[in-house]
């Protein structure tokens, strides 16, 4: 215990000593955009890179994927609920047990129809306001001029657009 209440005094004597030591050590330590370990730090002025995607790109993919995925679950229900035995189903348990009638497959069908039916509606919406705004985008930078240069296996590309 005394050993390690030793460790801590020295360590909270040798902050402020080496903050006069070295003034940049100082500056590590109050300020807010840096990271104040010693080995890592964050310059100031750099940020983090995203890549560049035109507006309605985002929309227009993540209402193509609902609504397949949507419309894939929407198929599945009406398949299953069809193959039921019976279009309905209950489950109740009293104090002597649990009692089911039906088909649990009606159940599960029914689930199934109303979780395609709420993924395929938005994302038909999605999708299609993405679209048009992506469109809309293209529009605007189509008669844009264009130089690119690309390194192409062993060989340089370059190509202008106009």
């Amino acid at each position: 215990m005394k050993a390690l209440l030793f460790m801590l005094a020295i360590a909270l004597v040798s902050v402020p000593a080496m903050a006069q030591y070295n003034p940049s050590f100082a500056s590590l330590q109050k300020s807010e955009n840096t990271i104040t370990s010693p080995v890592v730090v964050k310059p100031m002025g750099e940020g983090t890179y995203k890549v560049f995607m035109p507006p309605g790109l985002r929309m227009r993919n993540a209402g193509r994927t609902l609504t397949i995925l949507g419309s894939a679950m929407l198929i599945g229900g009406i398949i299953v609920l069809s193959s039921a035995d019976e279009m309905y189903y209950n489950s109740t348990t009293t104090s002597s047990g649990t009692y089911e009638e039906g088909d649990p497959k009606a159940a599960l069908g029914i689930l199934m129809i109303a979780g395609g039916v709420g993924m395929t509606v938005p994302g038909v919406i999605l999708w299609t306001k993405g679209a048009k705004k992506y469109k809309r985008y293209q529009e605007q930078h189509e008669d844009e001029q264009t130089v690119s240069f690309d390194f192409k296996g062993n060989g340089l590309a370059l190509r202008y657009r106009f």
